[in-house]
């Protein structure tokens, strides 16, 4: 069932106008880097709420205690949402990375995003210039939709999508994935890794597909020293 709704979503895709599909392509991209933004910031965080001691060696064995797992755990848990998100299903109504890969998986739309970086280079005193900048984006747009198929086929981000779809989206004894076969359990630390995976992904298709680049390790550096001065700041103190 699930796997003819997908069809249908692509075969929906397939059909649109290429031209409306660079349009939606681009603009999706854009929604993309933001969402995906957040879950670096949320990263950041967790770095110091959930892996680090900074914050849990200052409870001691009390009611707070329960609290704070709370707190851990939900923030825990919406950077695997948020992370899944960005690796939803094929879906127009969606801004995520296979949507738009499913956007611009043509040969011909392929070709137009060459030739838009070529024309943003063209130079008629330094043609080979704006020749290798085309030739950049070919490659680097056949890599990043081959690094997406991957991730897409990976046992990692399947273990991640079932406990989103087992415990955080919804509350299931059984989810689709695990009527089809055995899924391998979520391990700490797998979000990290889909995160690191993710990344440069997002970079080269923003950057190809959208004809500007970003840094996403700047970003990175950023909520990092946002975090850190926070919560390496944040002291509990017990009033009773």
């Amino acid at each position: 069932m699930k796997q003819k709704k997908t069809q249908k979503k692509k075969l929906e895709i397939k059909n649109l106008p290429k031209p409306e599909r660079i349009r939606l392509a681009k603009a999706k991209m854009i929604k993309v880097l933001d969402h995906l933004l957040y879950v670096v910031e949320l990263h950041a965080n967790n770095s110091f709420v959930v892996f680090s001691p900074e914050l849990a060696s200052q409870i001691t064995r009390s009611y707070a205690a329960n609290a704070f797992n709370v707190f851990q755990r939900s923030m825990y848990q919406i950077e695997i949402v948020r992370l899944c998100a960005v690796w939803d299903g094929v879906d127009l109504e969606k801004e995520n990375i296979p949507t738009v890969v499913e956007l611009i998986n043509d040969e011909a739309i392929i070709e137009t995003l060459i030739d838009e970086t070529r024309s943003h280079h063209q130079d008629p005193r330094d043609k080979q210039f704006a020749d290798e900048r085309a030739a950049l984006a070919r490659s680097a747009l056949l890599q990043a939709i081959a690094g997406v198929r991957a991730v897409l086929s990976s046992t990692r981000l399947a273990s991640i999508m079932n406990i989103r779809d087992k415990h955080l989206a919804h509350s299931l004894e059984t989810t689709r994935r695990e009527k089809n076969g055995s899924v391998q359990p979520m391990k700490y630390g797998d979000e990290t890794e889909l995160l690191n995976a993710t990344i440069p992904i997002v970079e080269d298709l923003y950057c190809w597909v959208n004809g500007t680049s970003f840094s996403i390790e700047n970003s990175q550096e950023i909520d990092q020293r946002n975090a850190e001065a926070l919560w390496t700041g944040c002291k509990f103190v017990d009033l009773r």
